[in-house]
């Protein structure tokens, strides 16, 4: 829910736990890369980045390239592709992966949605997405 936080309450209220717990977590498991996923982030995305993660995941309310600026390349991103994105044709599914990539940058970013999988998308097209997004190299 940190994402129905000002800028200001994030920062009191969510941010240093984060911190907090990034900090314990990479104390006794400082290879494993951990990830920050807040739905409703485009507010606090700067924010987001000073909590010592290592990625960023960035829900589909952001441009990709602006939000890609606004993180900085010192960090990796995940997401955004909006889930209802999955409700078009396959080419309408494979022109937004190729786009999302492209602003991601050659590195540093996983492909995902910027959330999960809604409940009466077509398994196709879910299966289309998965395939294209790992496939995505032959096509850019």
């Amino acid at each position: 829910w940190a994402g129905q936080l000002s800028p200001q309450d994030y920062e009191t209220f969510a941010l240093p736990y984060q911190q907090r717990v990034v900090r314990q977590v990479k104390e006794t498991h400082p290879d494993t890369p951990l990830i920050l996923y807040i739905s409703g982030s485009a507010g606090v995305l700067e924010l987001m980045g000073k909590s010592g993660v290592d990625i960023v995941s960035l829900d589909w309310t952001v441009d990709m390239a602006v939000g890609r600026q606004r993180i900085g390349t010192h960090l990796g991103v995940q997401g955004n592709m909006d889930p209802c994105a999955l409700y078009g044709s396959k080419d309408f599914i494979r022109d937004r992966i190729i786009d999302t990539v492209r602003k991601a940058g050659k590195t540093g970013h996983i492909m995902n949605l910027g959330h999960g999988v809604l409940p009466t998308v077509p398994e196709e097209n879910v299966a289309h997405f998965f395939e294209t997004a790992k496939n995505v190299d032959k096509l850019l």
